[in-house]
């Protein structure tokens, strides 16, 4: 969290005063890799997500067996998707879904709702430029925009957020030229006493700190052993 500071950082790097958060530039990093400046974990690919409903009147479960089969194999056959797309990902919200967030929700204190979707298509491509002529390919079908027609919301319409992944914690995609995050295991993350018995392994506190090793760090895991 965010804590009270007015420390002046070296001419021209900008003071904690001048920041929405006053510890922005001086706050102690534990993981070295995420420091100020020193770039991002951005992946290779550029990424889609095509967010929306379920046409009115449709079941729940009409909407999701429809997606998963039909319409997932139209948008398979378009022209040149093979090409153009390196990965199309169906994320599905049901209803069990949402109640799970139930504890949450009441936990953010009226701060965090559940997005007002059914679905996420996600799509990678090598490029922006790819992924328009993917869904050039994709309106240039006429059987899968009546699909589209016939399952999907389109008074609401698709709601389309595209960017890159700075991925922090977990491995890139295989088959992607992407770079690991941290690696689960890794000697620098705290672990509580109840969930290291679970998983028989020491917890934080009890551990020394493992200094970040930059070279051991591009396999996603600092190895030194205790």
């Amino acid at each position: 969290m965010c804590s009270k500071s007015t420390i002046v950082i070296e001419s021209g790097a900008g003071t904690a005063s001048s920041s929405p958060c006053p510890n922005h530039y001086t706050h102690p990093y534990h993981f070295d890799e995420l420091r100020l400046g020193g770039g991002s974990n951005q992946q290779p690919y550029f990424r889609a997500l095509v967010f929306f409903n379920k046409k009115p009147g449709l079941t729940d479960e009409f909407f999701h067996e429809h997606w998963k089969s039909v319409h997932a194999d139209l948008t398979m056959q378009v022209q040149d998707s093979g090409v153009y797309l390196t990965r199309y990902v169906q994320f599905h919200q049901e209803a069990q879904h949402k109640t799970a967030m139930e504890p949450l929700l009441e936990a953010s204190m009226g701060s965090m709702h559940i997005a007002p979707y059914d679905g996420c298509a996600e799509f990678h491509a090598e490029s922006a430029e790819h992924f328009v002529s993917f869904m050039k390919g994709v309106y240039a079908s006429a059987h899968l925009v009546g699909c589209g027609t016939r399952f999907v919301d389109l008074v609401q319409g698709y709601h389309v957020m595209v960017g890159y992944d700075n991925l922090i914690f977990g491995p890139r995609i295989r088959g992607e030229s992407g770079s690991d995050g941290i690696l689960k295991g890794d000697e620098r993350m705290n672990v509580s006493e109840r969930i290291a018995r679970r998983v028989k392994i020491e917890p934080r506190r009890k551990r020394k700190r493992v200094d970040f090793d930059a070279e051991k760090a591009v396999d996603g895991i600092d190895a030194e052993k205790m």
